[in-house]
């Protein structure tokens, strides 16, 4: 080969060559200095702000589009739908939450140790997965959105309605998983602010084309449940394409050099993600057992229960949201500080984002009930769904700081690698407590879905309780993954 006036070797030919495919250079990832080697509350708090920020984006959203749902005539069969449909897909997001839970575990450990090669591995396997786990995990919801939305509680109008949102979103089941599992391995990598552009751009997106859509503003025509489906589509397809272009400039940005199946490393992916994807499916189950029960109430009380469970879970996201941040803090800070050999900085750090999340969750909490009035007017004019969204405040109120301690931990272990624990303790209390409880006090008797509410308010003490004993165990230290 002749590069101007000089003929190459053979063996510089060969050199060049192998320069050329060689992945570019990474870019130094300062987060993880910051995580193992920073102040302990500057670290938590520099995870945390991104994700809070975007969570409260998150709850805004959920907020915006049940305001915009309100509006439609018939409202109440509008907002059973979309919260059943909802909650039918729950199902597929369990799915999700393994894969990334695996994945993030990884991740943040080998970064943690300077094993990039290996969390490079971890990346383009993980987006193989979502490629499989979205194409397999739409087809039953297309084919059975109708009887999902039946067995979950809807009927009439509802279960129409319930049952066109459910399959139209799930035909874009792919572009979803990218996106949440490619940035759920950016956040494993330290990086929160890329993902908070992301994810506020695909929210701000959703809102607008809501605004478009539900209520048929602009050019085009009111399409109510049917237009917040094709809204939220098309705005996760966009934010997949977002999230591929973050990940070509990030430190995991070898990944895309490995994206031909390998069974090592998906099987190491999938052992840690398995028992995540169990506790949220069961989780997910337990959640439509709810609305089962809701349901199951005397026939003129069905659809204000569920459209106040609806309404209600999207006020309460202004709580839980920061949980959900300070949990995806908790990941990376606990699992590259192990992997750095620092174990007792890792659990210190679980803490203080337990404690951060826990004042900020709580002074929510506060407003819930003081002013829960306020609130249901926001979102409803009927009165029979006003009352029990007022009565779902106060009561579930009490219970938020031990939903933080529940959150944050999880995402602590999950950081660890240790799934397993979570699973077991959202079961036990999902299952063998919640339901039964909220069915005796429900029906049995005879309180109605003031009774559901508290036995959700109840059982969601007990978890955290649980999981702050098993966390001050410490044997989550000693997992190899």
């Amino acid at each position: 080969m002749q590069v101007g006036a000089r003929t190459l070797t053979d063996r510089e030919v060969i050199t060049e060559i192998e320069e050329a495919a060689k992945p570019p250079e990474r870019p130094r990832n300062q987060a993880t200095e910051i995580i193992v080697s920073g102040r302990v509350w500057s670290a938590v708090w520099y995870l945390a702000w991104p994700t809070a920020i975007n969570t409260l984006i998150q709850s805004a959203y959920g907020v915006v589009n049940t305001i915009f749902v309100g509006r439609l005539p018939h409202s109440t069969q509008a907002f059973a739908a979309v919260g059943i449909g909802s909650q039918a897909l729950m199902f597929q997001f369990g799915m999700m939450i393994g894969l990334s839970a695996g994945t993030s575990a990884l991740i943040a450990r080998f970064l943690g140790g300077h094993k990039y090669e290996d969390a490079d591995k971890v990346m383009g396997q993980t987006v193989i997965l979502s490629i499989i786990g979205g194409i397999f995990t739409a087809i039953p919801f297309i084919v059975f959105a109708l009887p999902l939305a039946k067995i979950i509680g809807a009927s009439g109008e509802a279960a129409r309605l319930a049952t066109d949102y459910t399959a139209l979103i799930a035909w874009f089941s792919v572009p979803m998983f990218l996106l949440v599992n490619i940035t759920a391995a950016l956040r494993a990598a330290g990086d929160m602010r890329g993902p908070l552009v992301v994810n506020g751009s695909v929210i701000l997106i959703n809102i607008f084309l809501d605004w478009l859509l539900i209520l048929g503003n602009g050019p085009f025509p009111r399409m109510g449940v049917h237009g917040a489906a094709v809204a939220t589509s098309v705005s996760r397809v966009l934010g997949m394409l977002m999230a591929f272009g973050l990940l070509r400039r990030s430190v995991l940005k070898g990944g895309l050099y490995h994206l031909g199946f390998d069974w090592y490393w998906c099987k190491r992916i999938l052992n840690i993600g398995w028992p995540a994807a169990i506790q949220n499916l069961l989780f997910s189950t337990a959640a439509a057992g709810f609305r089962w029960v809701l349901g199951s109430l005397p026939e003129q009380q069905v659809d204000p229960a569920q459209a106040a469970l609806t309404v209600s879970l999207a006020i309460e996201s202004v709580a839980f949201m920061p949980g959900i941040a300070y949990s995806m803090a908790a990941t990376p800070l606990v699992g590259q500080n192990l992997g750095a050999g620092k174990p007792e900085r890792a659990e210190h750090s679980a803490w203080v984002a337990v404690s951060q999340a826990g004042a900020i969750m709580s002074s929510v909490a506060l407003v819930f009930f003081l002013a829960p009035e306020w609130l249901a007017r926001m979102f409803t004019k009927e009165a029979a769904v006003a009352s029990l969204v007022i009565s779902y405040l106060r009561i579930n109120a009490i219970s938020e700081p031990f939903l933080a301690v529940n959150m944050v931990l999880r995402g602590a272990l999950q950081g660890a690698g240790d799934t397993r624990t979570p699973a077991i303790i959202s079961v036990a209390t999902m299952w063998v407590f919640r339901l039964p409880l909220a069915y005796l006090l429900a029906n049995t008797l005879g309180y109605g879905a003031v009774g559901a509410w508290i036995a959700m308010s109840v059982t969601t003490c007990l978890s955290g309780i649980l999981m702050a004993l098993w966390f001050r165990w410490g044997t989550w230290r000693h997992i190899e993954v």
